[in-house]
């Protein structure tokens, strides 16, 4: 039960951001290039999939009378608070070093506590924003 009840709320959720939000957020231009809708039409739409997969293999594993393991909100309120630390990092300090502090938040959060995985993580996502810093996207 707790594997469709994941489903149905990520996947609607995923629907009214792509019907709704999404559109409602987002203006057509006329310039050169892909549209603003496109990138996060994309991202609601591999959300929803992922969703949908993680369905499948969560109906396969879990057999009768198996409880799937419980996390419950914590995780997800940690990631949440490590998003807004980072935001703000971002906002306060430039996107390089915020955004590598938002990835390194973001590791720990979902539990992530090697140091090689930590440093590793940090290195590729500064080395990713300092491309972009430079590039100028």
């Amino acid at each position: 039960m707790r594997p469709l009840a994941e489903f149905a709320i990520v996947f609607g959720a995923s629907l009214l951001l792509l019907f709704v939000v999404v559109p409602a957020g987002t203006f057509e231009t006329d310039n050169f290039g892909l549209s603003p809708r496109m990138l996060p039409m994309v991202c609601v739409t591999v959300i929803a999939l992922m969703s949908l997969v993680t369905l499948l293999f969560g109906l396969m594993r879990a057999g009768p009378g198996e409880d799937a393991p419980r996390g419950g909100l914590r995780g997800a309120i940690q990631l949440g608070a490590a998003a807004l630390v980072g935001i703000v990092l971002v906002d306060q300090t430039g996107l390089v070093i915020g955004g590598t502090a938002l990835v390194l938040l973001a590791c720990l959060a979902v539990g992530e506590r090697r140091v090689a995985t930590l440093a590793g993580m940090g290195a590729g996502g500064l080395l990713i924003l300092l491309l972009v810093d430079w590039s100028g996207l």
